[in-house]
């Protein structure tokens, strides 16, 4: 009897998973989800629905952590909350047409970041005569050789 209920449960589920499928391919799929075919402007707006539906959550956990006593996570989550609603913002005014794409600005403040520092390499080229002239420093020098690295070379050129 065990057998049978167990292939009667089995038969129901994958009944469920084959109902589950076609309500799938009968629905259009979550907001999340934007169309190849879609316009850029759309696209941004659908971003920033994403962006806002995330700040809304990371306000509700801070909210929630708050409540629970938990202050450091709290203050962490709505700075977070904050970030979140002006990346929407940005994405919203792209929409508008008002800004330039947000992503590209994003990419290029993260640059400006990286490489506020930074001083390109300057290619300097000597002739044989500056180098020649110039004098290494102790640690770059070559050791003086030995008695027996002496006697070699004395040794080699005296049989050339």
């Amino acid at each position: 009897m065990g057998v049978t209920r167990r292939g009667s449960e089995q038969a129901l589920a994958s009944q469920e998973l084959r109902m589950s499928d076609d309500n799938r391919r009968n629905h259009e799929l979550p907001a999340d989800y934007a169309s190849q075919g879609s316009s850029p402007t759309e696209e941004l707006r659908e971003i920033a629905r994403i962006h806002h539906r995330e700040a809304k959550e990371l306000l509700e956990h801070s909210q929630q952590a708050k409540a629970e006593g938990r202050e450091e996570e709290a203050k962490l989550l709505m700075d977070l909350w904050v970030a979140r609603e002006e990346r929407a913002e940005e994405f919203e005014k792209a929409a508008r047409g008002e800004g330039g794409d947000p992503i590209v600005t994003e990419i290029l403040d993260w640059q400006e970041d990286l490489c506020g520092n930074y001083t390109p390499p300057t290619m300097e080229f000597f002739t044989e005569e500056e180098l020649a002239s110039q004098e290494l420093p102790e640690y770059l020098q070559a050791p003086p050789l030995g008695r027996i690295a002496r006697a070699v070379a004395w040794f080699g050129s005296w049989k050339r």
